[in-house]
This record gives C-alpha cells, structure tokens and sequence, in this order.
C-alpha cells in the first residue's frame, strides 16, 4: 500500500537502466503471460483513465452543492442529455426486446427465456434505442450493456435465476412427454446456452456496426466468483475457482465479440477496510486481464473494472489503486447515491489526481508515452502513487488542484524495478527510462524540504499512519492521510 522509495545505490542512472533494459526484453524473465500489447487509451496521455457515472447532479439541483470532478475526463450522469455522455448503459428495457422474467413477481417478458423470443425483433427495437441514446456515430466512449437477470452459461443461473432453468426444461418436456427429467436437462441446457449466445453476439454487432468508436461490453463480465470471503474459519486468497476461469474459457465467443470488458471490483460491508479486500479486487481485475487476452487479437481488450465511492482511505488504494497497478485502462466510479460530497472533493478527487498523475508519470518516464506500465508481479502490492517527497498537491487560486513536482532518480528507479510496459496496439515501448519527467512546475525549495521533513517524520510514527507515504495531500495544508 505504500510508496517504498528503494534505498540509494551506487552507479549511474545509465547502468541499472541498461540492467533493466536485459530483463525486460526477456518475457520468460518477466514471467507475466499477458500480451505486449494493448488497445489505446481513449484520450490522449491518458493511460489511466477515471470515468465518473453516478447521478451527482441530483445535489447540484437540490442543494446547490457541486462535486470536484475536474479529474475525471469522463463524466456521465443520469440528467445529461445524450450527446454529452461518455458512458452509455443500456438496461434491460434500454435496448431491445430482453427476455427475462420479473426477480419477485416472475412476470414474463419477451418470452422469459432466450429460445422464446424473437432476435430479429429485438435488434430491431435494438438499432432505434441505439440511434436514440447515442445520436453520434462519431462519439467515442463506453457502451456498457446491463443485463443482469440469467447468465450465458447454463450453470451459472443458480438461486432465483433457477427459472431460466426450470423454464427451458418445460419447454422441452412439451415437445417430448417421453424424455427423462436428465434427458429433458440436457437438450434445454444445449438449446438456452445458443439461443443466449445468439442474443449477446447479435447485440455487439449491432452496436459496434452502428457506432463503431464505442466500446462495446457486458457489465459484469468476466466475473471471478471469489466470493468464499463470506465462509468463516478459513483463509482467504481471493483466488478465482478453476471452474469459474474454466467457464470463462467457454465465454470465448463472448469476449472475441467485446470490445472492453467491464467487470465489477463492488465491495461488500464485509470486505471494506480489510486485507481480503485488497485480494478480492486483485485476482478479478486480473482474471478480466488474463480473458481480455484470449481472443486471437493483436491486442488484449481494455478492462474498466466499475466500483462505487468508498469512505475509506485504504479501500481507494484497493480498488483504484489495484486496478492502474494491475494495468486497466480505467476506472468507472458509479452507484454512489450516499456519497458525501466533502469526502469525494477532499479525498477522493485528490486520489484520483495522484493516481492518474503517477500512471501518466510513469508512462512518460518507462513507456515513452506508447504503453501503460503494469506490475512486473501483478501479486505484489506495488501502486502507481506520487511520491510525496517529490510532488504534491496544489490547489489554485481557482480551486483547482494539480500535481506540482519533478520525479527523482528515486522514484525512476521504483518504477523501473516495480514495472513494465506494455505497448499500445502498432506502438514499441521497450522500457527505458526518462530521467526528466515532471508533472507540472517544480516546487519551491523549501516546500520541498518540508514535504521530506513531513515524510520522514510519518515513516516514524505508528501503523496508523503508514498511508502518508501514499503522497495524498488533504486540501491547502501539509497534512498526510493517515
């Protein structure tokens, strides 16, 4: 979780870079599996990305107050009209004729179950929902479909998503009073699996025929079902099961057809401020990087993992902060109907700058600006944080905050030991490093002594104040999170 500057070395920035450069052109050295390329970013010199999705002009309206969102390149609310919408996401009544049943009432819809509806007239429905929520074939952004009621694969439709089940079934034992309940089974399980398949594929193509700058998805997808953080008396490893990543292995078609892939990194009560937490979001985020690499792609497909505001420091770090270490292309913050508005300016806002800043850092100074930089062991908990004793945060005469600073032979050499690059699609981004990389103006000589002074004296204190070294500074003042 901490910003660990290494200690001093001997030799020149020229010899350990030419170390660094050996190792890195060595995959087997390397060990990460991941492909050496992947798809741009969406905006420029923006390797990691924040996307703010969540209804915030309710309170603009209501009380006059205004969110600092100054940090997030994309903003999308529920009130805005959709020619300034970044993020585009389409419910179940959003786009198309989606068959499902009602969760309580198990009201029907379009046939309840994929094999009884029509695909020709949902994706005629589908292309003017289309043309409706995203007017511009020019836009780029997110487009996130939100079908949440069954799941592709047969096995996956367990507890109140068993009528998919039972009703596929019925279906076939109308047809043949003769079949077994296991014979009955097994034809429905063959015919839900392609009739959904059908549906999901049809969708994408739709979307990415008519608008193809968007980036086309599920929410939820891939899901880990590391869920065994609920069972007590045994230890957590926020593993994904064998049979969870085998399943996503047979969602192939599904990921060959996306264009993002936009898991949820969701905290429960039971995970917030933990350690398990912090492994929870790990392993998923990086089981969306491993299934974003299976398509045979000359790049992996970007993951923007979505979570909602959390109200505790540590639990920025565990999910945005896993999520830019681990090399996602962004991160979508949504859902967050409670959130306190002085905690998203003064501790949110500010992380999101230190974050983005130090992946835009790190990129400019390892990646030469063509790749995004990824742990070189995605296991261990090294951050893309500012180093407080090289940068810090400055609010304007405006109100607006900036990273103001210049990174050391220090924080070069952190990255080139903690990271590597890997490129953007048609781009080589060997790792080397950049030794004059700044964010923005340098600071004056004795704020900067007074950062290190600050520094050290928080590496002495207690446990509790060990997140200082995270280079988040609250408002105006001097003063570390802790």
């Amino acid at each position: 979780m901490d910003w660990r500057v290494p200690p001093r070395r001997h030799g020149s920035l020229v010899n350990w870079a030419f170390i660094l450069w050996g190792i890195s052109s060595c995959p087997l050295c390397l060990g990460d599996p991941r492909p050496t390329r992947v798809e741009p970013p969406l905006g420029r010199d923006v390797p990691f990305v924040a996307v703010w999705n969540a209804p915030s002009e309710l309170c603009t309206r209501r009380f006059g107050l205004t969110f600092d969102l100054a940090h997030f390149p994309m903003v999308s609310t529920t009130r805005t009209v959709p020619e300034q919408q970044d993020t585009r996401i389409f419910y179940s009544r959003a786009l198309g004729n989606y068959p499902h049943y009602h969760e309580f009432t198990g009201q029907e819809f379009h046939g309840g179950v994929p094999q009884q509806s029509s695909v020709r007239e949902h994706l005629r429905k589908a292309e003017r929902d289309i043309e409706q929520l995203i007017p511009s074939n020019r836009s780029r952004g997110l487009a996130v479909i939100d079908w949440e009621s069954w799941r592709p694969s047969w096995h996956r439709n367990w507890h109140h998503k068993l009528i998919y089940q039972r009703h596929s079934v019925e279906l076939v034992q109308q047809r043949d009073l003769s079949l077994t309940p296991v014979e009955a089974s097994r034809i429905a399980k063959v015919e839900f699996e392609e009739a959904a398949k059908e549906f999901l594929t049809e969708s994408l193509r739709l979307g990415k025929r008519m608008r193809p700058n968007q980036l086309w998805g599920f929410y939820l997808f891939p899901d880990c079902y590391n869920y065994d953080h609920k069972k007590r008396n045994r230890t957590y490893t926020g593993r994904c099961p064998g049979r969870a990543q085998a399943r996503n292995d047979d969602l192939l078609w599904l990921w060959e057809e996306s264009t993002a892939l936009y898991p949820s990194i969701y905290l429960s009560r039971l995970l917030r401020s933990s350690r398990k937490a912090r492994l929870f979001v790990r392993h998923r985020v990086q089981e969306a990087m491993r299934v974003g690499a299976l398509p045979k792609r000359q790049h992996a497909l970007p993951v923007y993992p979505y979570t909602r505001v959390v109200h505790h420091d540590v639990d920025l770090v565990n999910t945005i902060g896993e999520s830019a270490a681990l090399g996602s292309a962004g991160i979508v913050m949504s859902r967050s109907g409670s959130q306190n508005i002085l905690y998203v300016n003064q501790t949110l806002s500010p992380y999101v700058l230190n974050v983005t800043q130090a992946a835009r850092l790190c990129s400019r100074a390892l990646c030469k600006n063509k790749g995004r930089c990824v742990r070189k062991d995605w296991r261990a908990s090294d951050y893309l944080h500012l180093n407080p004793a090289s940068f810090r945060l400055r609010r304007k005469r405006n109100g607006k905050l900036s990273a103001v600073g210049k990174a050391s032979p220090e924080d070069l050499r952190f990255m080139s030991e903690r990271f590597t690059c890997q490129c953007y699609a048609g781009k080589d981004c060997t790792p080397s490093v950049t030794s004059s990389t700044s964010v923005a103006t340098s600071p004056k000589p004795f704020r900067l002594l007074l950062l290190i002074l600050l520094l050290l004296l928080s590496q002495r204190g207690s446990q509790a104040c060990r997140c200082a070294r995270l280079g988040i500074i609250r408002s105006e003042t001097f003063r570390f999170y802790c």
